[in-house]
């Protein structure tokens, strides 16, 4: 085992710190890969971020800075026809094996995350690539050619792979279903130093445990203060806070503990002067239920509306989180251009038991003899997924369970690990009702949750985000024209006509805007937290005592 910073006891006041440059941060999801083509979890996007670096980031200030390039790329032509855009990466990156960073392993990574057997996460920023051409003199510069001109390409950018590691492997494995990600070096041999740009590099991963990071003595930037992180899997939420106070953490990530536990804790740390700070801040991370269309039952708008209103938020907000979260009525958080609560664009299903009764009725669901509705001789019995061992969502859940008993419809609760129900259950489309959050980027214009080409299946190996399996010819068009308007004027009504549409046929059933929290030690500088998919690990080498 690796060593552990100590956090002793000094009487019964709080903790000591350790002169060691180690910082151990506890992760509450378990994930699958770290290959940023395929991956769709959060929890693994903080590893990413402190070992392999995006080309252009948004700051928790919402700030549009560099990272692997010299500057922000600038529109040098536009036209009807597309963008055209010249790149150059910082001269001073390299892979951690010390080869450099070049536009090679851009093209190398959009070839492979364009692979017609890869299950691309983003495959529509991909896609829109029609070309990159290398600078003769110098490896570093090349020209990037988009199909579609859209007004925030810099950020559509893959995240690069090297590609003198794992395009061989692509071209191996690319006539295989999912040969490529599963003969990957980021799940065959994650330790390689080449795989990475960033702080630093993944040293070990074990199964269940831990995955421990090492700095990265090829980096170009900042070196970093602590000479190891180690991300520890707790998987059960109501063990961090223990965790914490015995020294096994010093700190609880986004992705740590549920809102309810961290305010609670702040209390606890203020009562007993424990050595730790809560940060709260508001968050892109949108709470709710997707709803899967292609269940026979949850076809019917009536039975959708109806679990809708049968759902009281208010309380939830109340009962769970001392009313620090505002309830949801779509997508959209308040800091996006387009947010609106105007009944105009915004279908809202506010609390009614009566109206969900008078719905489920019209539907032809009858109220049977035990409580459960029926219709031609079946009850109206739905199952919800979500993260075993994350104790807010299972009272979220028995909360949703309870509400819609009273209006005669039985939820049964099967929740999976993270690492299973992201890429098994969510991804293929294996469940009934999904229970989980979306972390977002400001004005983004989610085509890839909302577009009806984005239903993941196995035609397109389960690439794309629309889970519900939505499917409105209209909304796709307005996501079209949204991604290549320049003027934000124009994007603003085209996704309030996206929202209507979305609060009018209810795909998922919103919950509540969920702020993000983490836990850090006290004294910890230059630590700032970020509420959207820009996470603050993106500046983790400046972190430090």
């Amino acid at each position: 085992m690796f060593k552990v910073i100590a956090l002793l006891f000094m009487g019964s006041l709080g903790f000591a710190q350790s002169n060691s440059k180690e910082l151990n941060i506890a992760l509450n999801a378990e994930f699958e890969t770290l290959n940023p083509l395929v991956n769709t979890m959060m929890a693994a996007i903080y590893v990413q971020d402190s070992t392999l670096r995006p080309l252009v980031k948004i700051t928790p200030n919402g700030k549009i800075e560099p990272v692997l390039l010299k500057d922000i790329p600038k529109a040098k032509q536009k036209t009807a026809q597309g963008l055209m855009t010249e790149i150059e990466f910082r001269a001073e990156a390299n892979w951690g094996d010390g080869n450099p960073v070049t536009c090679q392993d851009l093209k190398a990574t959009l070839e492979i995350g364009l692979g017609p057997k890869v299950s691309t996460a983003n495959r529509e920023d991909y896609e829109n690539i029609k070309g990159i051409i290398v600078d003769q003199n110098n490896p570093k510069k090349c020209q990037v050619h988009f199909k579609e001109a859209k007004w925030n390409f810099y950020l559509t950018f893959p995240r690069p792979i090297p590609a003198h590691l794992e395009f061989p492997i692509y071209q191996k494995y690319k006539d295989q279903d999912l040969g490529y990600e599963r003969n990957s070096l980021y799940v065959r041999e994650p330790a390689n130093p080449g795989l990475y740009n960033g702080p630093f590099v993944v040293s070990e991963i074990k199964q269940g445990s831990h995955i421990l990071l090492k700095r990265n003595e090829k980096f170009y930037g900042l070196k970093p203060y602590f000479d190891k992180v180690i991300f520890k899997w707790i998987l059960n939420t109501a063990t961090i806070e223990a965790n914490l106070r015995s020294g096994v953490v010093q700190m609880a990530s986004s992705s740590g503990l549920s809102l309810d536990q961290a305010l609670a804790f702040e209390e606890k740390i203020q009562k007993e002067k424990l050595p730790f700070e809560v940060k709260i801040i508001p968050g892109f991370v949108y709470s709710h239920l997707d709803l899967n269309l292609d269940h026979p039952v949850l076809q019917d708008i009536k039975v959708r509306q109806a679990l809708a209103h049968a759902i009281n938020r208010d309380e939830l907000a109340k009962a769970f989180f001392k009313n620090k979260i505002k309830p949801s009525h779509h997508f959209a958080a308040e800091i996006d251009s387009w947010f609106t609560d105007d009944p105009k664009w915004v279908k809202k299903y506010e609390y009614s038991r009566a109206k969900a009764n008078e719905l489920l009725e019209a539907a032809g669901w009858k109220m049977g003899k035990k409580g459960i509705r029926e219709k031609e001789g079946k009850s109206l019995t739905l199952t919800i997924n979500s993260a075993a061992d994350n104790k807010l969502s299972e009272m979220v859940e028995v909360f949703i369970q309870g509400a819609w008993k009273q209006v005669g419809v039985e939820l049964q609760i099967k929740n999976y690990p993270a690492r299973v129900l992201f890429p098994e259950i969510l991804k293929k489309r294996k469940f009934e009702v999904g229970f989980y959050s979306w972390v977002l980027n400001p004005d983004g214009s989610q085509l890839n949750l909302l577009h009806s080409e984005k239903i993941p299946s196995e035609k397109n190996s389960f690439s794309g985000s629309n889970r519900p399996g939505w499917k409105n010819l209209k909304v796709d068009q307005w996501l079209e024209k949204v991604e290549t308007e320049f003027e934000s004027k124009k994007r603003i009504e085209l996704m309030r006509k996206v929202i209507r549409a979305y609060t009018e046929e209810l795909p998922a059933i919103p919950l509540y805007y969920r702020p993000n929290n983490s836990v850090i030690p006290k004294g910890l500088k230059n630590y700032q937290m970020s509420g959207h998919v820009f996470s603050e690990y993106l500046e983790i080498e400046k972190w430090e005592y």
